[in-house]
C-alpha cells in the first residue's frame, strides 16, 4: 500500500499486490497432473464463462486431467476418495468470492486455488492480480507456486476478504431478498433505496479477543473485519488488514444516522476516515457481535444472517496458486 499526502491536505491510498512468500513450487511438489473446475451457476454477469471451455481445451492439450463441476458435493468426494492421489491436485474458483470462499472451505489446506474471476466484485482475485483469460489461468496450473493466506470464520462459514454487519449488509440482504440469476452494480439500486429509507441503525457491541488473552468491548453502529484490505466500489475502508498475519482487522464507525453515513463514505473516498474520532480499529483473533435487536450481516458480499455473530481467525487456512505476472 502506497499513501501519498496530497496539497489539499487528504490522503491518496494506492493499494499494491502484495503477495505472501512462496511455500512451494512445481520442481518441489510436482507439476500439476489433475485439475478441478468448480464454476458457480449465478456469477456475475456471465461475461467471459467461455474462457471455461477454453481452459479445459487447453489443460487436454496438456495431457492434464480435468473436470467441470457445479457440485461442491462432488468436489468433496473426489477430495474424500481415499483411493486417488491429490498430492498433484488443483481447483480452479470460477465465480466470485463467495464462490471462492466455499471451494475453500470445502477443501484441506494443502490442495492448492486457482481463482478464476467471474463475479461482480472479484475482491481477492482484483487484489491479487488473477484473471478470468484461460491462457492466465493454465499459466498458474502450470508453474504451481503455491502460497499461503489466512482465512476468517464468521459463525462457521468461511469468507477470504470481509465481514460486516450494520447498513451495508442490509443492502445486501436486500439483494438476496429480490436476485434473480446473474447481477450487476445496478442491480443494487433498489435495496440501497430500500436500506436508506428503513434502516434505524441499531448498536451492535463487540467482544474481542487476541492471542495474549486480552479482551476488548467496543460499541458502534456499524462494524466491518477484514482479511484483506478490500471492499467493493474500490473503497479503501480498512488499508491495513494483511492477508497472512494471523489476525483479522476490524473497523467499527461509531455513529449511524443516514447524514453521518455520509459523511463517512465522503472520508473513506478521500483517505481521511482513519483519523476520525469517530471511528474506532482493533487487530483481533477472535470475537463476539451481539445486537439486542434484528441486525444483518453479510459475507464476502453474500447475505450471511442476523447477529449474534462469533468470528475467528483461521491462520494460514488457505493455499492459492501464485498468479501469473
Amino acid at each position: 500500500m502506497l499513501v501519498r499526502p496530497l496539497t489539499n491536505g487528504c490522503l491518496m491510498i494506492t493499494m499494491t499486490r502484495s503477495l505472501p512468500p512462496v511455500t512451494e513450487t512445481a520442481s518441489e511438489q510436482g507439476s500439476i497432473a489433475e485439475v478441478w473446475i468448480c464454476a458457480s451457476p449465478k456469477a456475475g454477469s456471465g461475461q467471459g464463462r467461455h474462457e471455461i471451455g477454453l481452459l479445459v481445451d487447453r489443460l487436454r492439450a496438456g495431457l492434464i486431467d480435468v473436470h467441470v463441476t457445479h457440485s461442491i458435493a462432488a468436489l468433496r468426494a473426489r477430495v474424500a476418495d481415499e483411493s486417488r492421489s491429490t498430492a498433484r491436485f488443483a481447483v480452479v474458483a470460477a465465480g466470485g468470492d463467495g464462490t471462492l470462499a466455499l471451494v475453500a472451505q470445502n477443501l484441506p489446506q494443502e490442495i492448492p486455488i486457482v481463482p478464476m474471476p467471474m463475479g461482480t466484485e472479484n475482491l481477492l482475485a482484483r487484489y491479487f492480480g488473477y484473471a478470468c483469460r484461460a491462457a492466465s489461468v493454465y499459466e498458474c496450473l502450470e508453474r504451481a507456486e503455491r502460497f499461503s493466506i489466512d482465512a476468517g470464520l464468521a459463525n462457521g462459514r468461511m469468507f477470504l476478504v470481509m465481514v460486516t454487519a450494520g447498513m451495508d449488509a442490509e443492502v445486501v440482504r436486500g439483494m438476496h431478498l429480490t436476485r434473480r440469476g446473474h447481477i450487476t452494480r445496478w442491480s443494487y439500486a433498489r435495496p440501497i433505496w430500500r436500506a436508506i429509507s428503513k434502516y434505524r441503525f441499531p448498536a451492535i457491541t463487540a467482544q474481542e479477543s487476541t492471542e495474549d488473552g486480552e479482551v476488548a468491548t467496543t460499541s458502534a453502529c456499524w462494524m466491518m473485519a477484514f482479511n484483506l484490505p478490500r471492499y467493493g466500489g474500490g473503497l479503501g475502508i480498512e488499508p491495513g488488514a494483511v492477508a497472512d498475519d494471523g489476525k483479522l482487522d476490524r473497523i467499527a464507525l461509531l455513529q449511524g444516522f443516514f447524514f453521518q453515513g455520509l459523511h463517512y463514505f465522503a472520508r473513506i473516498k478521500l483517505g481521511k476516515h482513519l483519523r476520525h474520532r469517530d471511528i474506532s480499529r482493533r487487530r483481533f483473533q477472535r470475537a463476539l457481535w451481539t445486537s439486542p435487536e434484528r441486525v444483518p450481516y453479510q459475507i464476502d458480499g453474500d447475505y450471511g444472517g442476523r447477529l449474534p455473530l462469533e468470528i475467528e481467525v483461521l491462520p494460514g487456512r488457505v493455499t492459492l496458486l501464485r498468479p501469473s505476472t
